[in-house]
């Protein structure tokens, strides 16, 4: 009777055995492929979605230019050119603007005030702007010491069309006094 008994209990003992070991096996397996899922690095990922991410705001910055400031008309002309990239310099009727940005005002007639030409009314140099120029240059140049885009020095003057052409030469000049020697007039397309 005794072996009978032990048997019997000899196969369910060996089911049980066996049931529990599985069960310990599956939990095992399932730690193991959590641990892996908590080991996985997203870094890279994360860093090509920032690429692309710079990538497509500065591709979308520079496909038009969007010229849109108060007392700004522009002339109109016929030019198929088409825009490049290029620091931005408005000369409205009473301002001019670096990238949109105050640099100084005008007198009420649309000519430079006489305390931003430090060589008297009849020279060329433009103090606030060549300040304004001399340091985009130098940034422009750093960026490129960093692997960036080479400095070229292009710049784009959006003139209202009343501008005259005395204030338009000595932005020109002062422009080319500090390294952008490379410039477009924005003009307007001619209705229809």
């Amino acid at each position: 009777m005794t072996t009978q008994s032990q048997e019997s209990s000899g196969p369910t003992s060996y089911a049980m055995y066996d049931a529990t070991r599985k069960r310990r096996k599956t939990k095992r397996h399932r730690r193991t492929s959590e641990a892996d899922i908590a080991y996985l690095n997203i870094t890279p990922m994360l860093d090509m979605m920032t690429i692309l991410l710079v990538f497509l705001l500065k591709s979308f910055s520079a496909s038009s230019q969007d010229v849109s400031v108060e007392n700004l008309l522009l002339p109109h002309s016929t030019t198929k050119l088409n825009i490049d990239e290029a620091l931005m310099v408005m000369i409205t009727r009473d301002k001019i603007l670096v990238d949109k940005r105050l640099v100084t005002e005008l007198t009420p007639e649309g000519l430079l005030r006489p305390e931003d030409l430090p060589e008297g009314p009849h020279g060329y140099l433009v103090e606030p702007l060549y300040e304004i120029l001399e340091n985009k240059a130098a940034y422009f140049k750093r960026i490129e010491d960093f692997g960036g885009t080479q400095f070229v020095g292009k710049i784009a003057i959006v003139a209202d069309r009343q501008t005259s052409y005395q204030t338009i030469f000595k932005v020109l000049y002062t422009a080319g006094r500090a390294e952008f020697g490379f410039f477009k007039l924005f003009v307007q397309k001619p209705p229809g």
